[in-house]
């Protein structure tokens, strides 16, 4: 029995690995979408700032578990390329909140919606009961990662 386990396992942890690959190159795509000239990570970073906001830089730091330097520095980039913008924190004049212009609500909408139709035409042969389980899967993993 344990030997079942065990190559389940390792079949999950490959199936997991070519899962992310591809999910970063997907994410390459639709970062491109959103704007031509927006890396992932800061497609990602957007991602975040519409799901959270108004968000405060240490919330999104701390979402994204990474380094507040990096986060700072694609959250500039993203406000002069006219996607994000901030503002004062009127609860607490020495944060900053978060959240996205219209603009930048826009182009991801737009990459929404051509990842929702990548993703359907990857399970065009799946149920919609197949599709809800993956989901709900995919959902279980996540908390626990």
């Amino acid at each position: 029995m344990a030997t079942d386990t065990n190559d389940a396992l390792d079949n999950l942890e490959r199936e997991l690995v070519t899962m992310a690959r591809r999910l970063r190159g997907l994410q390459r795509t639709l970062s491109d979408e959103a704007h031509p000239d927006l890396e992932p990570a800061q497609y990602a970073l957007l991602n975040h700032v519409e799901e959270l906001a108004p968000v405060r830089m240490a919330d999104l730091v701390a979402a994204l578990e990474v380094d507040k330097g990096p986060v700072s520095r694609a959250c500039a980039r993203l406000e002069e390329e006219g996607l994000l913008k901030r503002a004062a924190d009127k609860s607490d004049a020495r944060a900053t909140l978060l959240t996205l212009t219209a603009n930048g609500k826009r182009k991801l909408a737009a990459a929404r919606k051509k990842r929702h139709k990548v993703i359907e035409d990857l399970l065009k042969d799946w149920s919609p009961t197949q599709v809800k389980t993956f989901a709900n899967q995919v959902s279980k993993f996540n908390k626990l990662a």
